[in-house]
């Protein structure tokens, strides 16, 4: 009886050790990708619209095949006469969310993006801390924008990147963060992307090669593809870029 359950702890280990291992790798793949990353960027003179875009690296596509297969991208592919001013930086929390719409305290956009807080949910931002600069960074981006628009994250639990038990604690952690999320964007009267889903109803989950980038963690193309069409669908984002904004 000892041989087997010394056997059992013997392989349970290696199991943990192989799972390690390769969360290691996949890690430096998406510090590779975020690297590689540019933010989909792009000035119009007399643009129709104009789009400030805050956030973290699902803010800037990283994972993405080009930065044209970001949300920012897929917005100027429908709407090419709208102008996108993107400051998304890789690794950003909510908190730094703030410094980015200060650079535009002056200016005035149709629309603000803000795609942010996986990064607080990887590395667990106390909640009542978040709660409390949420309100700041939707505020701040309420003063800039005629429209605010706040995206964050999928079930961050359902990446391959994560082994048991860690993916059930992720998958926990990020059910109270868009818990806080949702209801401080209700509050604020901001429209918020709802990407959550579990695991069973969740793409990302059933098909992990065609929506993840290579990592496993960072949305690929056809995940941003995904989240672009949730985008149009949960907000006014169509219907505002479709009137004719002010010259």
């Amino acid at each position: 009886m000892k041989q087997i359950l010394a056997t059992c702890i013997v392989i349970c280990a290696c199991i943990m050790a192989f799972e390690v291992s390769l969360l290691g790798v996949r890690i430096h793949k998406g510090m590779k990708f975020a690297a590689a990353s540019v933010p989909f960027d792009v000035r119009i003179p007399n643009a129709n619209h104009r789009i400030l875009v805050v956030g973290d690296s699902t803010g800037v596509g990283t994972g993405a095949d080009r930065p044209q297969d970001s949300i920012a991208g897929r917005i100027f592919r429908d709407y090419p006469d709208v102008e996108i001013v993107n400051r998304a930086r890789n690794g950003a929390k909510v908190e730094d969310v703030i410094e980015q719409l200060h650079n535009f305290v002056s200016q005035t956009f149709d629309i603000v993006l803000v795609q942010a807080g996986g990064n607080d949910i990887l590395r667990f931002t106390d909640l009542d801390k978040l709660r409390r600069i949420i309100v700041e960074v939707l505020g701040a981006a309420e003063n800039i924008g005629t429209h605010v628009i706040f995206i964050s994250t999928g079930n961050v639990g359902s990446a391959p990147a994560f082994f048991a038990p860690v993916n059930w604690i992720y998958t926990r952690r990020t059910r109270k963060v868009r818990q806080v999320f949702m209801e401080e964007a209700g509050r604020a009267g901001v429209e918020y992307v709802d990407l959550f889903k579990e695991k069973k109803d969740d793409p990302f989950w059933q098909e992990p090669e065609r929506f993840y980038a290579s990592d496993f963690l960072h949305p690929g193309s056809a995940g941003y593809s995904l989240w672009y069409e949730e985008l149009k669908r949960q907000t006014s984002l169509p219907s505002i870029l479709a009137t004719r904004g002010a010259q």
